[in-house]
């Protein structure tokens, strides 16, 4: 059972990445795993279920990828910075083609140590977040969760004087945040878009002089 519900996510996000959000019919998506329709609605009640199942797969993989080192109790004796640490890997990520909202022109692929991801075009996930409440909601707790997760790095850098102490860190994630999702609707636009100066100059903002790490 569980192996025809992967089936179908894999299959689905194959199709998403070739045709689209929308194009991909359910049958096409069923005939690629290799199963029926039948399958099909025993694992998910419709469309948007599966779309969910999809943005779970690739979004909890790739944070997984980005923030596992760092899920561990931090060494206190370290000066290095977790915010730049964690935007060194999203950086290298993006560059391999490895974030599934930007993709990158660089796409080094296997030399980086990244495995390329499929690819989403961030308008289409927001017209089926704007269509479908439960997509929307998966989706919000998708980026919240990630905003949790950089406020926690910026905790543990502030508490080592490594980042600006005056700073609150959950606005510091969100910040980080709308960066990310602003730089992805740029490169979807065709504004040249540079990921690795970007998080630099942004990183340079929250860094004392002197302090911490050179940024990414």
């Amino acid at each position: 059972m569980r192996a025809t519900r992967e089936a179908l996510v894999t299959a689905a996000l194959e199709l998403f990445s070739e045709e689209g959000l929308d194009a991909p019919s359910l049958d096409a998506i069923c005939d690629r795993a290799g199963y029926t329709r039948g399958a099909f609605y025993v694992h998910f009640p419709d469309r948007d279920a599966l779309l969910v199942a999809v943005m779970e797969k690739v979004g909890e993989a790739f944070l997984s990828s980005v923030f596992e080192q760092f899920r561990s109790p931090p060494a206190t004796t370290t000066s290095k910075s977790a915010l730049i640490l964690a935007a060194q890997r999203f950086v290298a990520a993006v560059e391999a083609g490895a974030y599934p909202l930007m993709p990158s022109a660089k796409a080094r692929g296997a030399r980086s140590g990244h495995e390329r991801a499929p690819q989403i075009r961030p308008h289409q996930l927001l017209d089926a977040c704007a269509r479908s409440p439960v997509v929307r909601e998966r989706y919000r707790a998708l980026v919240e969760a990630s905003i949790d997760q950089v406020a926690q790095l910026a905790w543990e850098d502030q508490s080592r004087a490594v980042i600006h102490t005056g700073l609150d860190p959950k606005q510091v994630g969100t910040m980080l945040l709308a960066v990310v999702i602003g730089a992805q609707t740029m490169v979807e636009l065709g504004v040249p878009v540079d990921p690795g100066a970007l998080a630099r100059t942004v990183l340079l903002a929250l860094v004392p002089n002197g302090a911490g790490d050179e940024p990414v």
